[in-house]
C-alpha cells in the first residue's frame, strides 16, 4: 500500500506527463504558429488550478452531515478533562491549579467547550452533560474516561 503522499505525487506526475504529451501533440500539429507560448502556460495554470480545486473539494468533503456528528467527540482530551472538572463543581482557579496553567488558559478552554457544544454558561454545560450522560453521571462514571 502506498502512502497518501506517494499517491498524490504519482497523480501529479501523471497529470504533468499528460500535459507535456498534449503540448508535443500540439507542436506536431503546428498549433504553436497560431498561439503564443504564454497562452499555453496560462492554459496549463488554469488546468492545474481547476484540478487542485476539484481534488481538494472532493477529497476533503465531510462524509457525514454535521447534524449527525456528536458534539462531545469534537472536544479535545484537555477540554474533556476541564469539562469533567466543571461538572465536579470546581472553580476556574481550582481547575487552573490542578492543570498547572494560568486562569486565562482555562477561560480559553472553557470558551472553546462552550463554542463546540453550543452553550452559554456552566449551568447549561452541567445540564446538558447530566441529560446526555445521566446513567454514567449517576454512577459517578465519566464517559470520557479512558
Amino acid at each position: 500500500m502506498a502512502s497518501p503522499i506517494t499517491r498524490i505525487i504519482l497523480k501529479i506526475s501523471l497529470i504533468t506527463g499528460g500535459v507535456i504529451l498534449l503540448f508535443e501533440a500540439a507542436n506536431l500539429l503546428l498549433l504553436y504558429k497560431y498561439f503564443k507560448f504564454d497562452y499555453y502556460l496560462s492554459a496549463v495554470a488554469v488546468v492545474f488550478l481547476v484540478a487542485g480545486y476539484a481534488i481538494s473539494h472532493n477529497k476533503y468533503r465531510q462524509k457525514t452531515p454535521p447534524s449527525e456528528i456528536d458534539p462531545f467527540t469534537a472536544l479535545t482530551i484537555k477540554e474533556q478533562q476541564i469539562l469533567r472538572q466543571i461538572i465536579e463543581g470546581k472553580s476556574n482557579k481550582e481547575i487552573a491549579a490542578i492543570n498547572f496553567v494560568e486562569g486565562s488558559t482555562i477561560k480559553t478552554h472553557i470558551n472553546n467547550i462552550y463554542a463546540k457544544l453550543g452553550l452559554k454558561n456552566r449551568k447549561e454545560a452541567i445540564h446538558i452533560y447530566k441529560n446526555r450522560f445521566d446513567a454514567a453521571y449517576q454512577a459517578n462514571i465519566h464517559p470520557f474516561s479512558t
